[in-house]
């Protein structure tokens, strides 16, 4: 790390240490640390100096760092052996902003009601066969869900035996890394020793020889000018130059979007739904339909239980920072486990309470589950339209009570955090 500057409030204690709380238990290795040394610490984890952002108006000044400033792909290298380097989390300045232009569209608030049946057949799907007046676990579940509705919105596929040609190969490699156990040691040792492994290697080559297929498959078509699935649309899209996205990019977009498209919004809805079953006064006016609940559930759920507990940048020149001047190369991480927790922000914060997003929207520096300003993620609107339908199906057919009295603490799915039991709910018919 070099520049003008230095690093706050250090953490101390091995960098070991603070790897295995941050894994095991982050909401515990945040807030501790929070407690002793306030709203900007320096965390040593996964080999870096973290600088966490526990206040809003750190968080703000943060976001408002623009591509001379900070990059965000560098500091999401890590991810690089999964999703590859040629896509929109891993690129930083010019070359993002075009990209972004590019993979956007898709995106729009018009395109997704094109998606809003395949969302709910998938909801019935589950629903039909979920068991009733008895414990289930609701996350595998709505990870099964939320799967195959990104597969079919992205290759606009219905043909069985294609998805399971595309998804199943994507599937064992998500399961696989995502494990715990790797996820520490890939931590540890660093992404390019897991890039070395023939095993993970072996999978890979799978998921491409599949993905390269579809996108040969569909650049042949000549009916993608006329189809509403995502990678039609990305296949048509052309920049300023007229030059659209080559087969490595293409795949490397469809990877992040397949990965991240899933697994985040499946931990929301269970999320919402392990909430809703602990404050049923809630159900009722959902499963009515009531104005703006939906969303404001999904609002919610989002700021109590994020999947994702911070944001990354990387700062390219020493830059001030809540009064205090941090060094080229330091990483910011505001975390969504500080600031959507705070009692000056959020009143009775740990309370599961939609009625505070009832004709209101959050601030931007004051819940941020999908990062803020430019790098914000494209699929935020996606996911929780999603979220609100299929939250919308459940409580028009179930009512939901807890399996146990105490909530669920959180677990991890790679970098995502999930109930640590799966969202076991009872679930009995309206």
């Amino acid at each position: 790390m070099d520049g003008a500057g230095s690093l706050p409030n250090r953490l101390r204690g091995p960098g070991l240490v603070q790897d295995l709380l941050y894994g095991f238990d982050p909401e515990g290795f945040f807030a501790r640390a929070h407690e002793r040394y306030g709203d900007m610490f320096t965390a040593r984890v996964l080999s870096e100096d973290w600088v966490v952002l526990g206040d809003p108006s750190a968080v703000k000044e943060a976001f408002a760092l623009g591509p001379e400033d900070a990059n965000s792909g560098e500091a999401n290298f890590v991810l690089r052996p999964l999703i590859g380097t040629r896509n929109l989390l891993l690129t930083d300045g010019e070359e993002h902003l075009a990209r972004r232009k590019l993979v956007l569209p898709p995106f729009h608030g018009d395109r997704m009601r094109a998606y809003e049946d395949t969302i709910r057949e998938a909801a019935a799907a589950q629903i039909e066969q979920l068991p009733l007046d008895e414990p289930v676990a609701l996350l595998p579940r709505m990870q099964s869900l939320t799967f195959s509705v990104i597969l079919r919105c992205v290759f606009g596929l219905r043909d069985e035996e294609r998805l399971h040609r595309v998804g199943d190969p994507l599937q064992r490699m998500l399961n696989w890394i995502t494990d715990m156990r790797r996820v520490l040691v890939i931590g540890l040792l660093g992404p390019d020793w897991l890039i070395r492994m023939p095993g993970f290697r072996r999978q890979v080559e799978v998921v491409d020889r599949e993905l390269t297929a579809e996108i040969e498959s569909r650049r042949a078509a000549q009916d993608s000018g006329e189809r509403e699935d995502i990678l039609s649309m990305l296949l048509i899209a052309k920049d300023e130059d007229g030059q659209g996205l080559s087969d490595q990019e293409l795949r490397d977009e469809l990877v992040t979007l397949l990965i991240a498209g899933h697994e985040t919004t499946a931990a929301l809805i269970a999320w919402a739904v392990h909430e809703l079953a602990r404050a049923p006064q809630h159900q009722d006016p959902l499963s009515r339909g009531e104005e703006g609940l939906s969303e404001a559930v999904v609002t919610e759920a989002l700021r109590l239980r994020p999947p994702v507990p911070l944001v990354v940048r990387r700062l390219r020149r020493p830059t001030t920072i809540a009064g205090c001047r941090l060094p080229a190369g330091a990483t910011l991480v505001p975390s969504t486990l500080l600031v959507h927790r705070r009692p000056d922000v959020y009143p009775d914060p740990w309370t599961f309470d939609p009625t505070r997003f009832i004709d209101r929207r959050p601030v931007a520096s004051e819940w941020f589950p999908f990062g803020g300003s430019v790098r914000r993620c494209i699929g935020a609107a996606f996911a929780q339209f999603e979220g609100r339908i299929v939250l919308e199906e459940l409580s028009r057919a179930l009512h939901f009570s807890p399996d146990r009295n105490r909530p669920e603490r959180v677990g991890r799915r790679g970098p995502v955090l999930v109930p640590n039991r799966g969202a076991r709910v009872v679930a009995a018919r309206r």
